[in-house]
């Protein structure tokens, strides 16, 4: 009676009194149907009212026909990944009462498919719900039917089940499915494998905030059983290159009629995505890149970094079971040489002579070639000369010795006596 109350001011607050349409039932005015042609509702409202399920996150049922659930605005705010195994669609419906003739939002999910709502697509439906303060007392309700049978999952946005060796989760194509464990697997059954043995998997993390990078996932195969023989393995770093699965391996396992387990696994703290596809098509050429750049920087082509010349025919990622080609040529320019000529005695050569331009600690006489390589920067390159002053051995060695440049002339300074390059005294 007390709930029967609370849905009778509810909708007197939110619809407000509303003219009876045609004689009232011969029930008692308690009834169901006396209140549902007293508030014009519609036809769902008694097995709404009466005959809703508690939703709750995680959900995992078989549901067929129609079925009423009765969930709760913060329910609704975590956002939806919903899982639908049956091969004929599912349709949801949320309703913010039972007496309301159209839902806010409707989700049909098509066969073997997961859908996914973020909590901003949500909280922008419940916004349109209502905007009172009554909002959070509401419960808003789900209906869900289908002309089949089917098993769903429900989790909030950006969780899935934990798929494990002990209990797999049937992998089928175009359907994407949720990591958020550090690892799972699934179980690749043999009648979903094509017959051409042409598949693809894909993997997908969304970077959170600006400086966050595309996490990689380590993708391996086993057959038989989720311990068997490893017959592939992979490493998918990003969602524009995809995984193409060894034709051979694939045509094999369907004639034998044998199941593929399929496993994932990435480090903790992030959620990622796998979707499997068959026949993959693969439509014309993109246009060809080709770019030229200093050595030292980075190139970064379809999400992945280069630093060195390279040519390579790239495939990548379109559209759900769609792929591309382009080829790609990167070229890295060679540092022009900035050449130094140094002159030091054998004693600061035996204690090491630091050429300040690179850095370097210089320990013998001669020539070397050095890189200076920074992040982002193009790259320096010295050719630094040491001499071997003979002439200038004789003088004084170690005494502190100075270069200077008179009339276009190189002198040495030592002891402020200056010799040229053969170690004859100057007089000036």
């Amino acid at each position: 009676m007390k709930r029967n109350l609370i849905i009778l001011l509810l909708t007197v607050f939110a619809l407000g009194e509303m003219a009876a349409k045609s004689d009232p039932p011969t029930t008692d005015t308690t009834s169901c149907e006396w209140q549902r042609w007293y508030y014009d509702a519609p036809e769902f409202f008694c097995e709404c009212t009466y005959n809703s399920h508690t939703f709750v996150f995680p959900m995992d049922t078989v549901l067929s026909g129609s079925t009423w659930f009765t969930a709760t605005v913060n329910d609704l705010k975590q956002g939806l990944a919903a899982y639908w195994f049956s091969s004929d669609p599912v349709t949801m419906e949320v309703y913010p009462l039972c007496v309301s003739q159209t839902p806010v939002i409707t989700v049909t999910i098509g066969g073997n498919r997961m859908y996914e709502m973020d909590m901003t697509e949500i909280n922008q439906k419940l916004d349109e719900m209502a905007n009172m303060s009554y909002l959070q007392a509401l419960t808003p309700h789900i209906h869900v039917y289908t002309a089949g049978t089917g098993r769903v999952f429900c989790y909030p946005y950006d969780q899935g089940p934990h798929s494990t060796c002990q209990d797999a989760l049937e992998m089928r194509p175009g359907m994407t499915f949720v990591c958020n464990h550090e690892e799972n697997v699934y179980r690749l059954d043999w009648r979903q494998i094509s017959t051409r043995g042409r598949a693809i998997l894909r993997w997908l993390h969304r970077p959170k905030g600006s400086k966050q990078t595309c996490q990689p996932a380590e993708v391996w195969i086993t057959r038989d059983s989720c311990n068997g023989a490893e017959v592939a393995r992979t490493t998918l770093t990003d969602s524009l290159h995809v995984y193409r699965l060894d034709s051979a391996m694939l045509v094999d396992a369907r004639q034998a009629q044998t199941n593929l387990w399929v496993h994932v696994q990435h480090a903790a703290g992030f959620t990622g995505r796998l979707t499997y596809y068959n026949n993959p098509l693969v439509l014309d050429s993109l246009e060809a890149i080709n770019q030229s750049i200093c050595q030292g920087k980075t190139l970064t082509v379809n999400m992945r970094d280069y630093k060195a010349d390279t040519t390579f025919v790239d495939t990548v990622w379109i559209g759900r079971d769609t792929l591309s080609t382009q080829a790609v040529t990167l070229r890295f320019t060679q540092p022009s040489e900035i050449k130094d000529t140094v002159y030091a005695t054998s004693r600061q050569l035996s204690s090491g002579y630091l050429h300040t331009p690179t850095g370097y600690v210089l320990y013998e006489y001669g020539d070397t070639i050095i890189d200076i390589v920074k992040e982002k920067t193009c790259t320096k390159r010295y050719h630094v000369w040491v001499m071997q002053p003979t002439a200038n051995e004789q003088i004084e060695d170690g005494a502190a010795a100075r270069k200077q440049l008179l009339n276009g002339q190189l002198l040495i300074i030592v002891d402020d006596k200056r010799y040229n390059l053969l170690g004859q005294q100057v007089k000036h």
